[in-house]
């Protein structure tokens, strides 16, 4: 697959990479191995489901599990005194718009 330097610079700004283009070239090269490798693997397991190892599904049975024990918890002095918190709640910075 061929990578356009449109499409490449695209890349770069959704993973908040900034190239000069003297190094987006070589970059280029090294995006397309990328791509071909990961085509070589989806090649190599299409309709042949045989060759992936299996790993099954785990089921626990309900008597298997651990009894819910209800300890004592730390203090809300204590595990605030560390960072800034208000009215009992940890303040972090917003992230979403």
């Amino acid at each position: 697959m061929s990578v356009t330097e449109k499409q490449l610079k695209s890349f770069a700004r959704l993973a908040r990479l900034d190239f000069p283009d003297s190094e987006l070239e070589a970059f280029k090269g090294e995006f397309e191995e990328m791509i071909a490798f990961c085509d070589s693997i989806n090649s190599s397991v299409q309709g042949d489901a045989a060759s992936i190892r299996e790993v099954g599904s785990r089921r626990i049975e309900w008597e298997d599990l651990r009894e819910d024990v209800v300890q004592q918890s730390l203090p809300e002095e204590k595990i605030l005194s560390n960072v800034n918190g208000e009215n009992g709640y940890f303040t972090v910075k917003r992230v979403v718009k």
